[in-house]
Formats: structure tokens, C-alpha cells, sequence
């Protein structure tokens, strides 16, 4: 029974499994792929002094009146731009502002170029939100689909050197099973990995739900609303907004600003320690934007273990939590469902073309 839920599964959706595997081991070095590919819209000439993030602001706000500022992303480095997200009628673009000399260097849609593509397909199916509930379901297919394949092909410990081995001698579909084999022993625990931390990103409120009520601490909490905010009021601005949440985060560099859609709505800084292996960070600040007061902040260094166990989702997914070496191993566990649906279908299709030979009566596990 489990050989055909196996069997199956790889059947039926092996090949969104392999596309899902490709398009994550590229995007793995999705910045590093974007600033060599988008090099006009990454790349400035840094200057000496603080960025100009207040005139760089007000720039995209004359330059683009009739959209809604949603984010900034910070330069991580000193040669870097500064990346706006603004909204109009539904539609995301990103805008790249020069931090020191306040060119606008360019804008696209969000998903824009081939690596927006990658992006969209790879959680999105290209299907916004109804494709990312999808692509959950899949990423829990997925882990059935490892765990089968672990019981059946699991030879036990004093076996297990012998069964990675691809036999010489023997037909060329017996070499292909073996390989199959192999490579999903090998690999399983990263393809567990990917699967496990893919799905639970997606149902992430349910998945920090159970992880602090299981491990215990507090989780994330949410930034409060502002309850009164006086007509016309004047608001601090970025910079000194940003400072202030860099104080109370002190050691976190800022990577992400989120600007408020509403009056009612904080203003939130999102900060990462050096240490942190998220690429953005897991610290945020909220404050109100007209008298500067801090409503909320997050420093990650003081996570209960739930959340310090739910932060690791991302990092784990993409190999960040072990740095340079783990970003490799998940590259190459992105590689592994085509070629496991690859050597899978072809012993399938051997077997129904040759069914009365020697190897389709010998138990596939």
C-alpha cells in the first residue's frame, strides 16, 4: 500500500516537486543572482556620512504621488541602493533610489525580470494568495512523500553503506532504481528540511502557535494601533524614527521600514543582530510617528525558545543557519526530486513495458 501512495505521488505531482526543487535552488542566490543581473539598479558609489534616507524618501513620495508607500529596504552594504515598494490600483513596484545623490535609478513591477518569475512560481504557483495556500498543500505532500519513501527504502543501519552503493553489473533499470535509492537516502533529511520549514512558512500562525504552546515563551507580538492621532498632525520623520528604534535594539543594524497605510498604523523597523542567521533579521520596533514613543519592540536575543524555534523557518529553508556551506547543501537538495522523479519514472515505465522480466519481480523498497 505504501509502495503505491509513493508511486503515485511522484507520478501525479513529481514534476511540480522537481520545478518547486529547481526554481528554490536558484533563488537560494536569489540576491547575490539580482544585484549581478540588475547591477544599474543595485550598484551606487557610496559617499561618506549617514545615507540620505529622509530626502531619498520624499523623492519617491513627489516622484510617485498617486501610490501608497508600503516598504524600504535598507542597504546592507555601503554600495547599495535603496529598494521602495510603493502601490497603486492592486499593482506592487519597486523603486531603487540612489541613497547619496538621490537618483532614482529604476523601477519594476514586483515580480518583473526572471528571477521575479522564479520567485512568483515558487510560492505563489502564480496564483497569489489561493496558489501560496496551494503550495502548502503541496510542501505537506511533499513530507508524506519523503516519509514513504524512507520506509520503503530504509535498508537499516548495518545495510545502509550497501544500499548506497549503484551496482556495475546488473541491467541499466536496475542501476537507475539503485541510483534512485541512493539519492533519496542521501538526501532525505534535506528534502525533509525544504518540505517541513516550506510549509510550515506558509501556515506560519498556526505553526508559532503550537511551537510556543509546545516549547513555551512569548511569541511575536503585534504592533499596537495608534488610538488618537490629532488632524494634520506632524510626524517624525524616517530617519529619526529609525534612530530611535536603533537605540532601543541597540548592536541590530536596520534591514526593512514599513510606513504606515493608515494615520492609526505604527511606523516598524525591522532589525538584524550579526549573529542572526534570518537575512532580514527577527527584531522589530513600532513607534507612533507623530510623537516618536516606542508601542512595541522585539529584540530577538530574548525570544522564548518557541519563537527562536519558529524564526529558524527561513534560514533553515534557504541554508542561511549554516551559513555558505548550508546554502550549498540546499542548492543541491533542490536538485534531488527531478532526479529522483526522473530515475522514479523511468523504472516505472520499465516495469509496465517489461513485466514478466527479472527485476519487475523484485520488491522495489
Amino acid at each position: 500500500m505504501l509502495q503505491k501512495i509513493h508511486l503515485w505521488i511522484g507520478i501525479i505531482i513529481g514534476a511540480i516537486f522537481s520545478l518547486s526543487g529547481l526554481t528554490g535552488s536558484i533563488l537560494v542566490f536569489d540576491d547575490e543572482l539580482d544585484a549581478y543581473f540588475n547591477s544599474e539598479l543595485w550598484h551606487v558609489s557610496p559617499q561618506p556620512g549617514p545615507i540620505r534616507l529622509d530626502e531619498a524618501t520624499g523623492k519617491v513620495q513627489a516622484e510617485f504621488p498617486n501610490h501608497t508607500l508600503l516598504l524600504a529596504r535598507l542597504p546592507r552594504e555601503s554600495n547599495r541602493s535603496i529598494e521602495y515598494w510603493i502601490e497603486s490600483d492592486e499593482v506592487i513596484e519597486l523603486v531603487y533610489v540612489d541613497p547619496w545623490n538621490l537618483n532614482i535609478l529604476g523601477k519594476r513591477e514586483e515580480h518583473a525580470g526572471f528571477l521575479g518569475f522564479l520567485h512568483d512560481f515558487h510560492v505563489h504557483l502564480l496564483a497569489d494568495d489561493d496558489g501560496l495556500f496551494v503550495n502548502g498543500l503541496i510542501g505537506l505532500v511533499l513530507l508524506l512523500t519523503v516519509l514513504t519513501g524512507l520506509w520503503l527504502a530504509w535498508p537499516g543501519w548495518r545495510k545502509l553503506i550497501n544500499a548506497l552503493r549503484i551496482p556495475r553489473k546488473e541491467s541499466r533499470v536496475t542501476r537507475w532504481f539503485a541510483l534512485h535509492r541512493s539519492i533519496g537516502l542521501i538526501s532525505m533529511i534535506f528534502l525533509f528540511i525544504a518540505a517541513l520549514t516550506g510549509t510550515a512558512m506558509v501556515f506560519y500562525k498556526q505553526t508559532n502557535a503550537v511551537l510556543i504552546a509546545v516549547f513555551g515563551g512569548p511569541g511575536l507580538p503585534e504592533p499596537p494601533l495608534i488610538e488618537a492621532v490629532a488632524p494634520q498632525a506632524a510626524t517624525k520623520s524616517p530617519s529619526e524614527l529609525l534612530r530611535t528604534a536603533q537605540s532601543t535594539v541597540p548592536g541590530a543594524q536596520a534591514t526593512w521600514l514599513r510606513f504606515p497605510s493608515q494615520p492609526q498604523v505604527p511606523f516598524v523597523v525591522r532589525l538584524k543582530h550579526p549573529e542572526n542567521s534570518h537575512p532580514n533579521g527577527t527584531s522589530y520596533v513600532a513607534l507612533n510617528t507623530v510623537t516618536g514613543e516606542v508601542l512595541m519592540d522585539h529584540d530577538a536575543k530574548y525570544s522564548g525558545t518557541g519563537q527562536q524555534i519558529a524564526d529558524l523557518k527561513y534560514p533553515l529553508h534557504i541554508g542561511t543557519a549554516a551559513g555558505l556551506p548550508g546554502r550549498l547543501l540546499m542548492f543541491a537538495a533542490g536538485l534531488v526530486p527531478t532526479i529522483l522523479f526522473v530515475t522514479g519514472l523511468y523504472t516505472w515505465w520499465y516495469r509496465r513495458q517489461k513485466p514478466q522480466t527479472k527485476f519487475a519481480k523484485v520488491r522495489l523498497t
